[in-house]
């Protein structure tokens, strides 16, 4: 069972050399920098106790970042990081199991893994072996950092630091699970992505149902207990801590991870238990045609990042009514407002500043389906399609026109619907027509991000998704971040983002947008220039 573990464990690390050491240095990084950016903005006293005062008990609040057990900076951390940083946390383990398990069977390396002297479980073994010790770097560095910080005992740090890094390996074993269950690595990180998604939402339930105890803190009801997110957040590491939560978490890792290696025992290799889902004998005709197969591989990625921007936007529009008491009463959030891109009025500052982040989840939808591309590339798949009479700059323009199009409607729901979710809960009244400018006004920002992926997938196409991740996590943490850590305007002027106006709260200018554009149809022509004359490569 353990023959050729050492040997893959070494493959793994090679194989994400560069993935997991960004991973690890982006989550402990970030996380630690939030401490003092938090304790300068809202570290006074009437802050706390403000946003304690609206957020302790707000349904809105609950549900999006749990309760906030007092006016202390600890609570304030936890509601900030605790189940964001989750998150993150959550996938990185989730896509490091499903690359080095799945994805392996998928390509066909594991026949070829298999054809040594590797025992069946083996891979299973050394990718777990892997998230363990990735896990426990992750939970050392936080502990090592969040000691340091005396709003805080030590002990209260080493219990948020460990209750996230087994967080990790609970994730970690139910995409062990999962992989056996399917066939293909994009169903897989498709259904763990529903499972991160829904354990999430279901903790936000659970949160909502919840009630006051007699000390005042908010006691979670039961759905809180079916997530991982619950057990998670029950442990309160930097307000009243709690260690019988591990607990939950370590039972759950000791009963699933033997289930995982039985499941494996009871399947072939490539297969999966769950019979895949016959199709229809004929196709329809559209499913015929190089647009409607272009827009079967794109669609669920649309679906999924269309729901979870409108929710977004939903949410957002609820928290408008709290949002006024805490923005009259705290000059440091006023601050913080207008530095995320807020200014004017309340209302519109918020606002503005609000839909500039949703507009970061709809780039994060381009990249990821610009990556269609590439997957399709290095998977075989293409070969087959150019056999045809469909030509390369025809099967990439195809794919950037749907990736356009559901981005512009993205961008325009999410103004509309952010302006009736504010008109249904506030005396403000949103003009819809004007919101759904302001998010569209997006779009040249938007097709930058799509011709700067489409240069890089003519010139370096194996470095194209990383690129462009990389460059949208500066423009995200420009956005987020940037200007209340005060840097110098020409690092700010870097994140592409920085030159467009705050629409509605401010006028749309035409100038940026045009500009934006020209640099766009350049990246994107220059981008199929290089596609058409470079050989297709695989992995």
């Amino acid at each position: 069972m353990f023959a050729g573990t050492w040997t893959l464990i070494k493959l793994i690390l090679r194989r994400d050399r560069v993935k997991l050491p960004i991973w690890i240095v982006g989550i402990v990084g970030l996380l630690l920098s939030m401490i003092p950016m938090l304790r300068d903005v809202y570290g006074d006293t009437a802050s706390l106790e403000s946003l304690y005062q609206t957020f302790g008990t707000n349904p809105a609040g609950l549900f999006l970042t749990g309760p906030m057990d007092g006016p202390t900076f600890g609570s304030l951390m936890t509601i900030e990081t605790l189940l964001w940083w989750g998150l993150a946390i959550a996938f990185m383990n989730t896509m490091l199991v499903v690359r080095h398990t799945r994805q392996n069977e998928e390509s066909g390396a594991q026949e070829l893994l298999l054809s040594g002297q590797v025992h069946r479980r083996t891979g299973l073994v050394a990718v777990m072996a892997v998230a363990v010790v990735v896990n426990a770097i992750v939970a050392v560095g936080l502990g090592l950092g969040m000691a340091l910080e005396p709003s805080w005992g030590v002990d209260q740090a080493w219990l948020f630091a460990i209750s996230m890094g087994v967080f990790g390996m609970v994730w970690a074993v139910i995409a062990a699970i999962v992989v056996q269950l399917v066939e293909s690595a994009r169903t897989a990180n498709g259904l763990l992505a529903a499972l991160v998604g829904g354990a999430f939402l279901l903790r936000g339930i659970g949160d909502f149902m919840g009630k006051a105890d007699a000390s005042g803190l908010v006691q979670p009801s039961w759905p809180s207990w079916l997530s991982p997110f619950g057990w998670l957040q029950a442990s309160r590491p930097l307000t009243y801590p709690e260690w019988w939560p591990l607990i939950i978490a370590g039972v759950f890792i000791v009963v699933a991870m033997p289930a995982a290696f039985f499941l494996l025992g009871r399947r072939d290799v490539g297969a999966g238990l769950l019979p895949s889902r016959k199709g229809k004998a004929r196709a329809a005709s559209f499913l015929r045609t190089p647009l409607g197969l272009a827009w079967y591989l794109q669609k669920s990625i649309f679906i999924g990042w269309l729901i979870g921007v409108l929710v977004l936007v939903i949410i957002i529009g609820a928290l408008v009514p709290e949002m006024t008491t805490v923005y009259e009463s705290s000059q440091n959030m006023q601050l913080l407002i207008e530095a995320m891109g807020g200014t004017g009025a309340l209302v519109p500052a918020f606002l503005s500043a609000m839909l500039s982040i949703t507009i970061l989840m709809v780039l994060a939808y381009a990249v990821h389906a610009l990556g269609k591309l590439r997957s399709e590339e290095s998977s075989g798949h293409l070969e087959g399609v150019l056999a045809t009479t469909l030509s390369r700059t025809k099967w990439i323009v195809l794919h950037m026109g749907i990736v356009v199009g559901c981005g512009a409607a993205m961008l325009a729901l999410s103004g509309a619907i952010l302006a009736v979710s504010v008109n249904m809960v506030s005396d403000f009244h949103a003009s819809i027509g004007d919101y759904t400018l302001a998010g569209v006004s997006y779009l040249p920002l938007y097709m930058v991000f799509v011709g700067m992926y489409v240069l890089l997938f003519g010139v370096l196409p194996r470095t194209a998704g990383f690129v462009t991740w990389l460059y949208y996590g500066f423009v995200a943490f420009m956005a987020w971040l940037g200007p209340i850590l005060k840097l110098d305007q020409w690092v700010l002027d870097l994140s592409i983002m920085a030159h467009l106006p705050a629409a509605p709260a401010e006028s749309i200018e035409s100038a940026p947008l045009i500009v934006m554009l020209m640099v766009a149809v350049v990246l994107i022509i220059a981008g199929c220039v290089f596609w058409r004359r470079r050989n297709l490569l695989e992995r």
